[in-house]
């Protein structure tokens, strides 16, 4: 890992880095792969508009897109003629002309002018496999997968139908490979994890944030998010009217972290609040130089508990101090200090030697 000159970009390349730094090999995930099998796709028809006629037991039904397909079941609602109607109930498809026109049988026979109307909803979609495990199988409505769904042989059964002309997948999604099933490569990320909190709790300039407003909700209360590590009133030590902290509070049967006011003993906030803030930061997001010292300082702390190499262990925390010296580096190059404490929204020009020319 020492010598590596490659950018560090991803919680992956970090976690293969670590990893090689104590002579282990490296991943191709982290956490689990999947494949996808079988997938099928349907159009959801939940009271589809249409018309219908009948000859003797065939029931003709004209509905636009309506996406069926022969064998599939739908359930029928007729709603005219207001007597002599074909009964409500389920139906499976006999034939598709087109797309907009089908065929299903009746127990009863007669004829029926063209021109009533029904709904049509559909809950049943075939899988067109069987699979020997159901919990592999999946279902999706526009996109976002559902439960609510059970399985009876080749066939999903929605418990509630999904929305017309909404698009329904049916798949199979199989575990392949799981590297956090390793508890190596578990530890080297827990341990990547907990540096990354460790090292931006300090502050730098990419993840201060100050006069951040908060406004309190109908409560008065203001939430604190949970990428918050540090926060404080923007006004600081001059403004001891209010003295905040973070604590827990069950509102409406849920837990929640709530600004608490120690002067005031109070959950309570009168009108908008100003916070200076230290956020937490998602390891990708971060400049590529805190990248490297997060790594870096991560890889000492696994090579001083799993590898028996105090060597390994010197050499690691010289890369680490060159790290957090660029780290540094950085904070100073954008940080904008001045001994002023300039705020921001202020101008400050500093004395300019070439300006002694002017006359």
């Amino acid at each position: 890992m020492a010598d590596k000159t490659t950018d560090i970009d991803t919680e992956l390349s970090a976690v293969n880095a670590i990893l090689g730094a104590i002579g282990q090999s490296p991943v191709t995930t982290l956490g689990t792969i999947t494949e996808t099998l079988g997938e099928v796709k349907y159009t959801g028809s939940k009271d589809r508009a249409g018309t219908y006629q009948r000859s003797g037991t065939t029931v003709t039904i004209t509905s636009a897109n309506h996406g069926l397909e022969v064998d599939e079941e739908i359930t029928i609602d007729f709603t005219s003629p207001s007597s002599g109607a074909p009964a409500d109930g389920t139906y499976t498809v006999v034939t598709v002309a087109d797309v907009n026109t089908l065929t299903v049988t009746s127990s009863a026979s007669g004829t029926i002018a063209a021109g009533n109307t029904l709904t049509i909803s559909q809950t049943k979609f075939a899988i067109v496999s069987s699979f020997t495990q159901d919990s592999e199988i999946k279902c999706s409505e526009d996109g976002a997968v559902t439960t609510g769904f059970s399985v009876s042989g080749t066939d999903v059964i929605f418990t509630t139908a999904p929305g017309t002309d909404s698009i329904v997948r049916v798949f199979r999604e199989r575990e392949i490979a799981n590297s956090k099933a390793n508890p190596e490569v578990q530890y080297i990320y827990d341990l990547l994890t907990e540096v990354n909190k460790d090292v931006q709790n300090e502050g730098w300039v990419f993840n201060i944030e100050r006069h951040v407003t908060k406004t309190p909700d109908a409560n008065k209360h203001i939430e604190i998010p949970s990428n918050y590590l540090r926060y404080d009133l923007h006004a600081g030590l001059s403004d001891k009217v209010l003295d905040v902290v973070k604590r827990k509070k069950t509102v409406s049967g849920a837990d929640k972290y709530l600004l608490y006011d120690l002067v005031n003993h109070s959950f309570e906030f009168e009108g908008d609040q100003s916070l200076d803030v230290v956020y937490l930061w998602p390891f990708d997001d971060l400049p590529n130089v805190f990248q490297r010292y997060i790594t870096y300082r991560a890889a000492v702390r696994a090579a001083t508990q799993l590898v028996s190499n105090p060597q390994l262990v010197q050499l690691l925390q010289t890369q680490e101090g060159m790290s957090r010296a660029a780290c540094v580096e950085y904070e100073c190059n954008q940080g904008d200090h001045s001994y002023f404490g300039l705020p921001h929204q202020s101008v400050y020009k500093s004395y300019q030697p070439y300006t002694a020319l002017r006359r």
